[in-house]
């Protein structure tokens, strides 16, 4: 059984949410409105490549997580597994 999350944890965790609320808005909907995989995978690289520019790439392992829970609510199971599997080619450099 997964532990709870601790309260300190799920305190970042609703800070960051709050932080990135645009984001989150903007880049969930932007990767659930694409048609195929292909445009998924451009959504999905446009999304993290504008986030890792504008808060860098420390912040960007929060701003996934909180994305898949955004996609997840969202309805979008697939596109939610999509950025956790979600690889860009600056991260393989």
């Amino acid at each position: 059984m997964p532990r709870a999350p601790k309260r300190t944890e799920q305190a970042e965790k609703n800070l960051y949410r709050s932080v990135y609320l645009i984001e989150l808005a903007r880049g969930s909907s932007h990767i659930a409105s694409t048609l195929s995989p292909q445009t998924q995978r451009i959504a999905i690289t446009e999304v993290m490549d504008e986030f890792r520019a504008q808060y860098g790439a420390d912040k960007l392992a929060i701003f996934r997580e909180l994305l898949v829970e955004s996609l997840e609510k969202r309805n979008e199971p697939s596109a939610a597994q999509a950025v956790l599997n979600f690889e860009p080619d600056w991260l393989r450099a």
